[in-house]
């Protein structure tokens, strides 16, 4: 049986691919002024890394299907809304060791991502993958299982998938954006001056966000807490 190859770097159809998934759907932030980039969660800079990108294409596994992409708000008072850490940048930051959890050395997501890779120990071998279509299956069902982990880490320990400098302000008791819409100018000691409900008002457009923020007229109601999702 012929294993369709899969593919360990980006290619040109991921966006368009989980933007025709929520197309449809009236309650996804995207659709509701959140401004969002899609994610991948397992990435390809991760799949270097790790040395097994070529080994897993082989078994079929794609990093450009919907189970490993995510959208996540790229604007800091997006992710001040959502309570999720923002989406910027290249993902090269490692939270600084003072602020780690414990002794070990802080990692950047890439790193992270390459690490979980050759934790789970797939089950890559040199015989044609052809010969063994339930082995193939086997290891994308268990990439796509870390790209379920890897996005619960991302929204509820972002300490341990750190997108930017900023990850760990956003969720809960976090200052969210702190009142500023560039990473640079964010410098954690001031809490978000609209309470992270930047849910834009007509009749009071001031009330979403803080004096010198731009109006993004953010028309999600987050009257429950929001959580990533694959696929999404």
């Amino acid at each position: 049986m012929a294993i369709t190859l899969g593919k360990s770097s980006k290619d040109s159809q991921y966006l368009k691919r989980i933007k025709d998934a929520i197309e449809g759907d009236k309650s996804h932030p995207r659709n509701n002024g959140v401004k969002m980039q899609a994610h991948h969660i397992i990435s390809g800079k991760g799949m270097g890394l790790s040395g097994l990108g070529k080994k897993v294409e082989k078994m079929g596994y794609n990093i450009n299907l919907l189970p490993n992409l995510a959208f996540i708000p790229c604007t800091l008072q997006g992710a001040c809304h959502l309570g999720v850490q923002p989406h910027r940048g290249n993902h090269d930051i490692a939270i600084d060791q003072d602020d780690y959890e414990d002794d070990r050395e802080p990692v950047t997501y890439h790193e992270m991502i390459a690490k979980k890779l050759q934790a789970l120990d797939l089950p890559l071998s040199k015989e044609c993958p052809g010969d063994h279509p339930s082995k193939a299956a086997k290891v994308v069902a268990e990439l796509d299982g870390l790209s379920q982990t890897i996005l619960r880490l991302i929204q509820m320990k972002p300490r341990e998938a750190p997108l930017t400098k900023l990850a760990v302000h956003f969720g809960r008791g976090g200052v969210g954006c702190a009142g500023v819409d560039s990473v640079s100018a964010h410098h954690g000691g001031r809490a978000c001056p609209v309470g992270r409900d930047h849910l834009f008002d007509a009749a009071t457009p001031k009330k979403s966000q803080g004096e010198g923020q731009k109006s993004e007229k953010i028309m999600y109601n987050n009257t429950e807490k929001y959580r990533l999702k694959v696929g999404q």
